[in-house]
């Protein structure tokens, strides 16, 4: 995730967390090893405050981050449980005693600040994590629960984002129907929706309205979207990788199936919806790359975020 796209954990996943989709829990044993690891990661620096003034000012990350945490809540004061009861609190106070999605938020916040913090800090919260069996990891400043709950939760609605900032709407109508085919058990609709998203991605970068999934991988290969990869590298991913899901959708859910009936269960149904959204989300991205002018508008659309009280 970019910095210029970075949003703290509790407004990526704002309403999985109020609808209690996402459940989070951070036992207070790790949230002291966490306030520990960022105090060894936190060297005063110098920055300055008025571009046009020479003077340079000295602070530390963890005291800019107050400011940044009531910017981001919309509030006057930081608060969390002390005793059983809200009250004011100090940073510390604050990820010793608020909500779970909070203490994430202050952690991500922190390895996003202006000092590199991409090595050992990573490597020391991923071992807490681990050691108090809390099935969480952060990579580039981000964390991730690696189930299939959280899988939906990120990649089916970072694929969502992608399309709508690349306006690639027939894409997204067909990405929609197949996750309401999967929640409404129809896991062969499921599947043929799947496959017709990542299709139309296909055709809608390569500006193409016919072709069907081996055409369109086959064609990108003569198109600038690999530039910079090695030729050997291109020709394996799009044979060996991008046909897996057309595959799934010629066996299960796009053609006919000979004279047996084959049942589909619901784990190859969402692995068929997954993989399109992890491909779409690389095409998208990809092409966006590649046409710097859509990139603001997918940063753009990104920043949004409901006035809605926090309950996290």
């Amino acid at each position: 995730m970019g910095r210029a796209a970075f949003r703290p954990f509790s407004k990526r996943f704002d309403e999985a967390i109020r609808s209690r989709t996402l459940r989070l829990s951070i036992p207070r044993r790790l949230r002291r090893r966490l306030w520990l690891i960022m105090c060894d990661h936190n060297p005063t620096y110098y920055y300055q405050p008025d571009p046009s003034d020479r003077w340079n000012e000295q602070t530390t990350t963890m005291a800019e981050l107050p400011s940044k945490l009531l910017k981001l809540y919309g509030v006057e004061k930081l608060e969390a449980f002390v005793e059983d009861e809200r009250r004011q609190v100090d940073l510390e106070g604050f990820v010793m005693g608020g909500y779970p999605s909070q203490v994430l938020d202050v952690v991500e916040l922190f390895a996003h600040g202006p000092l590199d913090r991409s090595g050992d800090f990573h490597a020391e919260v991923n071992q807490a994590f681990h050691d108090e069996k809390c099935p969480w990891l952060l990579y580039d400043g981000c964390f991730f629960q690696l189930d299939s709950q959280f899988l939906d939760l990120h990649v089916l609605q970072r694929t969502h984002e992608l399309l709508t900032a690349a306006r690639f709407e027939g894409a997204l109508q067909e990405f929609v129907e197949a996750r309401n085919d999967l929640a409404a058990g129809d896991f062969k609709g499921a599947i043929h929706s799947a496959g017709k998203a990542f299709e139309s991605v296909l055709k809608a970068i390569q500006n193409r309205q016919d072709g069907n999934a081996k055409a369109l991988v086959d064609a990108l290969k003569a198109t600038n979207f690999y530039d910079g990869l090695p030729a050997t590298l291109v020709a394996g991913f799009s044979d060996q990788v991008l046909m897996t899901l057309p595959a799934l959708r010629n066996k299960l859910g796009g053609h006919g199936q000979g004279s047996d009936v084959v049942e589909v269960p619901r784990s190859v149904a969402e692995l068929a919806v997954h993989l399109a959204g992890v491909f779409i989300v690389f095409l998208v991205k990809r092409h966006l790359e590649l046409s710097p002018v859509q990139e603001a508008s997918a940063e753009t659309m990104q920043t949004g975020t409901g006035d809605a009280a926090v309950p996290f």
